[in-house]
C-alpha cells in the first residue's frame, strides 16, 4: 500500500487515498472547514465505522499476517483510528 498516491499517475486511486485517509484516521482532516465536518457528520453519522473497519483489518491480519492489513495494525492503526476527530462531536 503506498503512503500517497500521485493524482497525475492514478485520479482515482488518489481521490481513494485521500478519502480514506480522512475517513479512517483523519489524516488532512484539516482541508475541510468545521462547519463542512459538521455537516457531513449530520448527514451520514459514523455508526460504528470504527469498530467494523478494524474488525476487517484485524480478520484479515490474523488469517494473512504478511499483507498489508496485517502490517498497518502492527503499525498502530486502530490507535489512529481510534483517535480520528471524526468521532468526536465537532465545535
Amino acid at each position: 500500500m503506498w503512503d500517497a498516491v500521485d493524482v497525475r499517475e492514478d485520479p482515482e486511486g488518489h481521490l481513494l487515498e485521500r478519502a480514506t485517509g480522512v475517513d479512517i484516521s483523519g489524516r488532512n482532516l484539516d482541508c475541510f472547514t468545521a462547519g463542512f465536518q459538521a455537516e457531513v457528520l449530520a448527514r451520514y453519522p459514523r455508526a460504528g465505522l470504527s469498530d467494523e473497519f478494524l474488525a476487517c483489518f484485524h480478520d484479515q491480519a490474523a488469517r494473512k499476517p504478511q499483507s498489508s492489513p496485517a502490517v498497518s495494525v502492527r503499525g498502530g492503526l486502530a490507535e489512529r483510528d481510534r483517535a480520528n476527530p471524526l468521532d468526536r462531536p465537532v465545535v
